[in-house]
């Protein structure tokens, strides 16, 4: 387990904290399925790879509902709240997800400043440079989906249903500037006498 604090600059009314919420939500969900999916196929293909190479059309699961995959005791969890100006929100969750997370917010963030989104073919250019960010993220991951054989086109579904169309949400609200940038760090584990 680790938490996942998210720096922000400034409060929102209540959908916006309520959309916050959500986001994070569906994000860490997705990225949990997407991980869940990339460890399946390694299961399954991985040690068939140099023995059946190409011989049975390989697939992945699709996970319609994310969060009904998510193991009760790795459920995101509100952890701390800091509300002024600034503040931060902070989640306990698994580590893999969060970190995610936390590269995706901070790079994007960083290739924001000093954007200028006056010109809607800047605009378009950045929303493609963070889907590039995206699959850079994930970038061994979808190195392995892609040498273990699986058809690109389920590898394209996972990455659009898994991981595009959730942290898309966390673009909306990084720039309403609800969240700025993110750590991730361990939780101490407290052991019971």
């Amino acid at each position: 387990m680790a938490i996942l604090k998210l720096h922000a600059t400034r409060l929102g009314d209540v959908s916006q904290i309520v959309e916050l919420l959500e986001a994070v939500e569906n994000a860490y969900d997705n990225l949990y399925a997407f991980d869940l999916i990339v460890e399946e196929a390694k299961t399954r293909y991985e040690p068939m790879r140099l023995f059946y190479a190409g011989s049975r059309r390989r697939t992945v699961r699709r996970i319609a509902k994310p969060h009904q995959v998510v193991l009760p005791e790795d459920r995101l969890v509100l952890h701390s709240v800091e509300i002024h100006s600034p503040g931060f929100w902070e989640f306990l969750g698994t580590i893999n997800p969060l970190e995610v997370l936390r590269k995706y917010l901070n790079d994007r963030h960083e290739r924001e400043k000093d954007r200028d989104y006056r010109n809607s073919a800047e605009a378009e250019r950045l929303r493609l440079e963070n889907e590039k960010l995206t699959t850079d993220v994930v970038k061994d991951k979808l190195e392995l989906l892609r040498a273990i054989g699986l058809p690109e086109d389920r590898i394209r579904d996972a990455i659009s249903r898994h991981l595009l169309e959730p942290l898309g949400r966390i673009d909306k609200v990084q720039d309403a500037e609800l969240v700025v940038s993110a750590d991730v760090t361990d939780r101490p584990i407290r052991v019971r006498v």
